[in-house]
């Protein structure tokens, strides 16, 4: 029977990361739909627009041109019957109506459809974002999942390198009498140490990742220093030394520890291997 592979933490935060990915280009897909929809509708409006022109241009060439046979038709009737006048005068009247009639229906459907098209636009965007906020519902639960496994991890590490340290409580030669697991001072609650050790004269502090970056030298070697000797002053007469351990390091990170004085402290298939030569009182 075959058995199911195990991701690697590596291979598991590129899946995440890959289903984001996706889950990025499906948001950009649709919101360029939703341009395109919107240059569709704003270049039917410019045509709308210019049809309207066009017909009113339209209506003011068949106005002069009914206007100049108009003034012909007077100028001939005038000579002829004076009655004529008043006749051709209500006839004109009447075109006129006509005429601004069919414009007026014209510019009311023109102005319906307009509204329909804005309609739509207006549901086809609410339906836009009820899916935006389902596609950010699902990213928050994603993001959920990776910080729970993250810390998961994270305290899978600490718990087996404080076993470690509770069976041989021992750091460059230096035999400790005590271990305190998650040391953390009640003044300050971001203030803990994961793997604390003390005896008559000296204490060791160290620290724990599943994966050791090169910043993480760093903040042992100042950050936690400072914190210790501001909150915890009963031991400013002992010698303070450090330690980082983790289940992998990245390359650049074991020559900063040695050249900081830290030890390094990791597993090696089913055991654990501690380089402790450089280590140094702080």
């Amino acid at each position: 029977m075959e058995e199911n592979k195990i991701l690697t933490y590596e291979e598991l935060m590129a899946l995440f990361a890959e289903i984001g990915k996706k889950m990025e280009q499906s948001r950009a897909e649709r919101e360029k739909e939703m341009a395109e929809r919107e240059k569709e509708r704003e270049k039917e409006m410019a045509e709308r627009k210019k049809e309207m022109a066009e017909r009113e241009k339209e209506r003011e060439k068949e106005m002069a041109e009914r206007e100049k046979e108009r003034e012909k038709e007077m100028a001939e009737r005038e000579k002829k019957i004076a009655q004529s006048r008043e006749e051709h005068d209500k006839r004109i009247a009447q075109q006129r109506e006509e005429s601004d009639r069919r414009i007026a229906q014209q510019r009311e459907e023109s102005d319906r459809r307009i509204a329909q098209h804005e309609k739509e636009m207006s549901e086809w965007r609410e339906k836009q974002k009820e899916s935006d906020e389902r596609f950010n519902k699902k990213l928050d639960r994603l993001n959920e999942v990776v910080n729970g496994v993250s810390n998961n991890i994270g305290n899978h590490a600490e718990q087996y390198f404080q076993d470690v340290f509770s069976r041989k409580k021992e750091l460059g030669g230096e035999k400790y009498d005590k271990l305190i697991r998650n040391l953390k001072a009640e003044s300050k609650e971001s203030c803990e140490f994961d793997i604390f050790l003390v005896n008559g004269q000296s204490v060791a502090i160290i620290e724990v990742k599943n994966r050791i970056h090169p910043n993480f030298v760093e903040t042992v070697a100042n950050d936690k220093v400072s914190q210790f000797r501001k909150y915890f002053p009963e031991y400013k007469d002992y010698k303070l030394y450090l330690g980082i351990a983790g289940f992998s390091f990245d390359d650049s990170v074991i020559e900063e520890a040695k050249e900081c004085g830290i030890g390094i402290i990791r597993q090696v298939g089913d055991a654990v291997e501690i380089d402790d030569k450089n280590l140094k009182a702080y």
